[in-house]
C-alpha cells in the first residue's frame, strides 16, 4: 500500500497515482510491518541543489587558488600596482 503524505494529510494511493502526488509536493511512503518507509524521490529542486553545490565547491577551490597566487606574488592588500 502506498501513502501520499504532506503536512497532516495522508492519502492511500495506487501506483498509477504516485507521480501525480509527487508533482503536487507529497512524499510517498510504503507501509511495511507497521512502519512508514519513505521513498527517495528526486525533484527538479533536488537536482538544482546538487548542481549548485558542485559549482560552489568549484568556486571555493578557485578562490583558494587565487589567494595562494596572490600571496606568492607578495602583494599586500590595498597596495595596487
Amino acid at each position: 500500500m502506498l501513502l501520499a503524505i504532506k503536512a497532516n494529510r495522508e492519502y492511500k494511493i495506487t501506483e498509477d497515482e504516485k507521480q501525480k502526488y509527487i508533482n503536487m509536493g507529497y512524499k510517498i511512503a510504503k507501509l511495511e510491518e507497521g512502519k512508514l518507509i519513505y521513498e527517495k524521490v528526486e525533484t527538479k529542486e533536488d537536482k538544482k541543489i546538487v548542481e549548485l553545490e558542485k559549482e560552489n565547491e568549484k568556486l571555493k577551490k578557485e578562490i583558494e587558488k587565487l589567494k595562494k597566487d596572490d600571496k606568492k606574488k607578495g602583494k599586500k592588500k590595498g597596495e595596487g600596482k
